[in-house]
């Protein structure tokens, strides 16, 4: 009969080496309860790897468009708004001047009224929205236009004087407009002011914005056109109709006169209302797709979803019972250890 020596070290030492293992595992088995996908993606798919990286950049690329086009649409309808306050603006100043039956005694009214008008369209046409100009075009970081009483007012007051002799700075004020004639003023206001209203005088003395507009990729195979711009003609044609009246309709021109002024006008207003529902209607066209576009992207970020789990996730069921048997044979580890530890060979029998 052969006996061998039985160490109680070397027991327990085989029992501590089993601990690292079953603490890798049981970090593994933790993270894919949490998770359900599994803890080493690329170890347990292989080769199907690829395929999941490729869906996740399809999902964040989908998620990435799905937000954005929460920002644009906000700012498409920041837009609207501020469209549609210009359009308000016009027809209220319209009916004033339709009401107006004698021109000669109510210009006073009438060059106040346009002086509003002015200065509300400078304050729509620089609406910002998100931290940009919404009439800047892709040159959204500028202020889109100038105050009126600026390079505007001073290049109509000079034009004004240049052409009938008057004296600067106010030629609206010289004795000599009394005897302006309104055929000479229908020249000056298809002519010489027409002028100071396109380029290169309209982005030298009222606009900076661009008259390219931003455009948005709303998809990942979809781009549109997505803003406005200050250059556009509606407002250009507003800027002329408030403008002649408010710079050019002063009382001591004669009455017949003064009627080419504001018939001028509210042939420009009518003219800019209609222009401006185009604009609105581009807008609203741009929200209406970019809205289509997210829901679509939204289904298919769902399926691409449902992809991404089948492939990476695990049985939330088998992983909770692995878990808890790799604690169980952890907890079972230690006590072995623990007890065996405690043994000397006065205790063997």
């Amino acid at each position: 009969m052969k006996t061998t020596f039985v160490s109680t070290y070397a027991i327990a030492g085989g029992l501590r080496q089993a601990l690292p293992r079953l603490r890798t595992e049981i970090d593994q088995a933790s993270v894919e309860v949490s998770t359900g996908r599994h803890a080493d993606v690329g170890l347990a798919l292989g080769n199907r790897t690829a395929r999941s990286v490729s869906l996740r950049y399809d999902f964040a690329t989908l998620e990435a468009h799905i937000d954005s086009n929460g920002m644009l649409q906000a700012r498409l309808q920041q837009t609207q708004i501020a469209v549609q306050s210009l359009r308000d603006g016009a027809n209220t100043f319209l009916q004033a001047l339709v009401s107006v039956t004698d021109p000669a005694g109510a210009a006073a009214s009438l060059t106040n009224s346009a002086s509003a008008a002015l200065s509300a369209l400078v304050g729509f046409g620089n609406s910002t929205g998100g931290g940009q100009y919404l009439f800047g075009g892709i040159n959204s970081g500028s202020k889109p236009l100038a105050d009126y009483t600026g390079a505007p007012k001073l290049a109509i007051d000079t034009a004004f004087a240049a052409k009938f002799g008057l004296a600067m700075p106010n030629p609206q004020s010289d004795p000599a407009a009394a005897g302006i004639q309104p055929a000479d003023m229908a020249d000056f206001l298809d002519n010489q002011f027409a002028a100071l209203f396109a380029d290169p005088a309209w982005t030298d003395n009222w606009s900076s914005a661009s008259a390219t507009n931003l455009s948005s990729q709303i998809a990942p195979n979809e781009r549109i056109e997505t803003s406005v711009n200050a250059n556009e003609t509606a407002l250009r044609k507003l800027a002329m109709a408030y403008s002649m009246v408010a710079g050019l309709a002063a009382e001591m021109l004669p009455a017949q006169t003064l009627d080419v002024v504001t018939s001028k006008s509210r042939e420009l207003l009518g003219s800019a209302i209609v222009d401006l529902t185009g604009m609105q209607s581009r807008m609203g066209f741009a929200e209406e797709r970019a809205s289509s576009a997210t829901k679509r992207m939204a289904t298919e970020k769902d399926i691409v979803s449902r992809s991404i789990s089948s492939l990476e996730g695990v049985d939330p069921v088998e992983a909770k019972v692995r878990f808890d048997t790799l604690s169980t044979q952890m907890e079972m580890s230690y006590a072995m250890t623990t007890k065996i530890l405690g043994l000397s060979i006065l205790k063997y029998a």
